[in-house]
């Protein structure tokens, strides 16, 4: 609930007495950004770049990791202290940060923060440009792989680390699969995950247990509550159905940085399952 080679084929054809010959599918496109020369620009956060890095080559420096790197160049007007992460993403990220200002310079490096999805923080310098090197897990050189890209800046919250969820009272049921979808909302102060884990419960035909084990993690970022929805399917072969279900569950944030927040322990929630 709450707590994420490519081989070139050729084929012969035969059709109306004609053979051809068919192409092995093109590789995708590499992006502009695939080297540091196409870097892609900006000065002020927040800042939120979302692409399709498939096509995209092994470049750039290869501490961390450079697999099938895209490369943001960042040159802030005044002093500031920033995070930048990929939370979002569809694939496993690695996130680097570079300057040149003597040759190659790390700043900062990171695999897996949020479960597979990247994030640093650093202190930028008004006037000095900030590379942000995006690639693939793990290791240096590999040419295919990527995937849907989400890079956020954004300036590191102050205050102290907060955050909330909520489980909503009503859920639904698929009357055909038996599976339960439950939701509700998730807050913070600072970009966060918001995870958890727990048991759906339900009594059905007064005798059996229909039962499944809910887990799941929801990106959150500071603003609005940000909505979640989770898919429950039994454990037990006995299905969810339209009626009350209990819910005991844990669940917990995490800034990737500083804060960690138990919001619940072995808490537990009813939960009014109808036909959807």
């Amino acid at each position: 609930m709450l707590r994420h080679r490519r081989r070139s084929i050729l084929v012969v054809a035969v059709c109306f007495g004609v053979i051809g010959l068919l192409a092995p599918p093109a590789a995708a496109a590499r992006p502009g950004n695939d080297s540091e020369s196409g870097a892609v620009e900006f000065s002020d956060v927040p800042f939120t770049y979302e692409q399709d890095t498939t096509g995209a080559d092994a470049n750039g420096p290869r501490f961390c990791s450079n697999n099938t790197s895209v490369f943001f160049s960042f040159t802030p007007r005044d002093d500031v202290q920033v995070q930048a992460d990929t939370i979002g993403s569809d694939y496993d990220t690695v996130l680097s940060v570079y300057t040149r200002d003597d040759g190659v310079r790390r700043v900062a490096c990171n695999d897996d923060t949020f479960d597979l999805q990247s994030a640093v923080r650093f202190r930028a310098r008004a006037g000095v440009t900030y590379y942000l090197m995006v690639a693939q897990c793990c290791g240096s050189g590999e040419e295919y792989g990527g995937g849907d890209l989400v890079l956020t800046v954004t300036r590191v919250a102050r205050g102290p680390f907060e955050a909330t969820v909520t489980i909503a009272e009503t859920g639904t049921v698929d009357p055909t699969t038996g599976i339960a979808t439950l939701s509700g909302t998730v807050a913070c102060t600072a970009r966060s995950a918001v995870a958890g884990e727990g048991v759906l419960r339900q009594l059905r035909q007064g005798l059996f247990v229909a039962r499944g084990w809910v887990g799941a993690q929801i990106a959150c970022t500071p603003g609005d509550p940000v909505e979640w929805t989770v898919d429950v399917d039994t454990d037990t072969g006995i299905a969810f159905g339209d009626g009350s279900a209990r819910l005991r569950y844990s669940a917990w944030a995490w800034d990737g940085f500083e804060g960690y927040l138990e919001l619940a322990v072995d808490e537990e929630a009813q939960v009014a399952l109808a036909n959807g």
